[in-house]
């Protein structure tokens, strides 16, 4: 690592005003979670038990087809393939 180079300060203004961004729209967030829970309650106390068994489905249906949408070719991938040709890594020239 070469210590005497200067850090890009692109860089370091960008990472910075993506910290701020989530922190000044951590509040949003919250609020749109808050308003989205008291709507599906809302919706469980009018709908009664038909609201019940429409979120049961919902619910039963993302496990299936998350279950059932894996690739089957990564998860039986058993050892990892040999790269050919030149795979060591140099350091960086100075």
């Amino acid at each position: 690592m070469n210590l005497s180079k200067p850090v890009n300060p692109i860089r370091n203004y960008a990472f910075g005003s993506v910290i701020a961004a989530l922190i000044l729209f951590s509040p949003v967030l919250a609020f749109l979670v808050i308003i989205a829970a008291e709507m599906l309650i809302d919706l469980l106390m009018v709908g009664g038990k038909s609201a019940v068994c429409v979120l049961a489905a919902g619910g039963i249906g993302l496990v299936l087809s998350r279950k059932f949408w894996r690739r089957p070719w990564v998860l039986r991938q058993l050892k990892p393939e040999p790269v050919p040709g030149n795979t060591a890594i140099a350091p960086a020239p100075m």
